[in-house]
């Protein structure tokens, strides 16, 4: 005998009730899928490729290009937070997903964090919109052990300004006139960007000294190190610095 369940002055058979709920938790379900794939593909490398590109990767933090030239605009994009490091004076126009739009100016080596955001930007300058999107995930760092901390010193401390900091990262700004060298110090796994051309040299703790030449816009991943730093060049070097925090992740026995 088939059980029945009453819906007012009703009956209806169990088995139909059981099949509309496994049909109402079927379509919830996608539902949901449908949403989780619509916010990844919002993802601004793949919903907007054009603009957006990958240009290092690693299990604690990603790292975006972008280029708008003058007139460009872009689709509708995501971002998760993030340090954003303009390498061009910058004008543009953002618009997000209320449709609310906002006209922002910025020199270039402006180094902010941005909270995650979906928005559409618009270059309405007359030069390349151009910049670096640090983006954290798990970072798992901190300076190698009695190493010191660069802002600490009376010459690195001079050198090197901190922009930002949170629970993820420290973000340093650092400038060096031509000769100028600061002391041994120690920083994290960090994202270094190269903001103008720089011959540098580096000397370690050994007193092993490398001569390291970069070009503005190179963005370079540099595991945990102790050195002090020199500019050999005849112009003043720029930078931004993103330093990973973290507890550091143990060594494998």
């Amino acid at each position: 005998m088939s059980q029945t369940h009453k819906t007012g002055g009703d009956t209806m058979p169990l088995r139909y009730l059981l099949s509309g709920l496994g049909l109402v938790a079927i379509v919830l379900a996608a539902a949901l899928f449908a949403a989780a794939q619509s916010t990844q593909n919002l993802d601004s490398t793949k919903a907007d490729p054009q603009h957006h590109t990958v240009v290092f990767e690693n299990d604690q933090v990603r790292v975006v290009h972008y280029l708008l030239r003058p007139g460009e605009k872009t689709a509708k994009h995501s971002h998760p937070d993030g340090v954003n490091i303009f390498l061009t004076d910058v004008h543009y126009r953002n618009t997000s997903e209320d449709g609310k739009s906002t006209e922002l100016q910025a020199k270039a080596g402006t180094a902010a964090w941005r909270p995650a955001l979906t928005h559409v930007t618009e270059n309405i300058g007359d030069k390349p919109l151009e910049g670096i999107l640090v983006e954290p995930k798990q970072p798992h760092s901190s300076r190698p052990a009695n190493s010191v901390d660069v802002t600490t010193l009376p010459i690195g401390g001079k050198l090197a300004k901190v922009v930002f900091e949170n629970e993820k990262v420290r973000v340093l700004h650092y400038h060096f006139e031509p000769a100028q060298q600061d002391e041994m110090h120690g920083h994290p796994d960090s994202v270094q960007i190269v903001l103008t051309d720089a011959r540098t040299e580096v000397t370690t703790p050994g007193g092993r000294t490398t001569t390291v030449e970069a070009k503005a816009g190179q963005v370079v991943w540099r595991p945990a190190l102790q050195h002090s730093a020199r500019n050999i060049g005849d112009k003043p070097i720029d930078g931004i610095l993103v330093e990973m925090k973290g507890e550091p992740v143990a060594a494998s026995k």
